[in-house]
């Protein structure tokens, strides 16, 4: 039940008269005073307190629509890369050096590619700009062993295999490259293997680890011969089936003169 001023004006007097003999109390104006001044105390009390936590409501929003304070992404904005941190594999050489006989120049980069896997073979194409075209494979781990395949002046396909050190290969003249070699796309196909894939049993398997006429190798152990089987599809086949994609970085770059440049 609530009560109004009036009312506990006259409770208070109607008290006063009986404990006073019938006169009101003289405090009574006093009383009521301090009570109007209690009132106006918790009014502005719960007045503060409402505003406090409104603001705190509002902080608490806005600090999980907008994110951190502005402060903190000055901070996160202005902290350097680290550049060690960014990593793009092996680099090609801008230029791939030709020695034909008494000439020698440089091939300018026409076109690269680079991939994270080993064990699979990737097929490059491009278009070659002039009879004088080049390539070169480079890898992470210079250990790897690399396979390349293109066509030769015949028709029939050839290229180069061993550890990737860094050496290519390529036609470097109009009497070396393939007829048509410069009506349309052409393509060269690259292997990767890990260093430790076991290129020894796989040749093995499959050949008789034939040397070459002049070698004086002992068969199998010699790495010119697993290099020399490699060239053969089978072999290629059944070290990929044994050794299967594994991570591995490496590029390869097709070099060749600028379109329309001396031939």
């Amino acid at each position: 039940m609530r009560h109004t001023e009036s009312d506990l004006r006259d409770f208070l007097a109607e008290h006063a008269r009986h404990r006073t003999g019938g006169e009101p109390s003289p405090q009574l104006d006093a009383i009521v005073r301090r009570g109007r001044r209690m009132r106006r105390t918790r009014r502005a009390a719960t007045a503060v307190t409402a505003t406090a936590l409104a603001v705190t409501a509002a902080g608490l929003v806005n600090g999980l629509v907008a994110g951190p304070p502005r402060a903190q992404h000055a901070a996160v904005a202005q902290r350097p890369v680290d550049m060690a941190q960014v990593k793009t594999g092996p680099e090609l050489p801008g230029e791939f050096h030709v020695v034909l006989g008494a000439e020698e120049y440089d091939l300018p980069l026409l076109h690269s590619e680079r991939f994270a896997t080993t064990g699979v073979g990737r097929t490059v194409t491009f278009a070659p700009t002039s009879f004088s075209t080049g390539y070169k494979v480079v890898c992470d781990d210079p250990r790897a062993w690399v396979v390349t395949v293109l066509p030769l002046k015949g028709g029939e396909t050839g290229g180069t295999a061993g550890r990737c050190t860094g050496r290519g290969g390529g036609h470097h003249d109009e009497l070396s490259a393939p007829s048509g070699w410069l009506k349309g796309p052409q393509s060269l196909q690259v292997w990767v293997f890990p260093a430790d894939a076991p290129v020894r049993e796989a040749a093995k398997a499959l050949t008789d680890c034939r040397p070459a006429p002049e070698s004086r190798s002992k068969g199998c152990d010699d790495e010119s011969v697993q290099a020399r089987a490699l060239m053969r599809p089978r072999v290629r086949e059944r070290l990929s089936a044994l050794v299967g994609e594994r991570p591995g970085r490496w590029a390869v770059g097709v070099y060749d003169r600028p379109a329309g440049g001396t031939p």
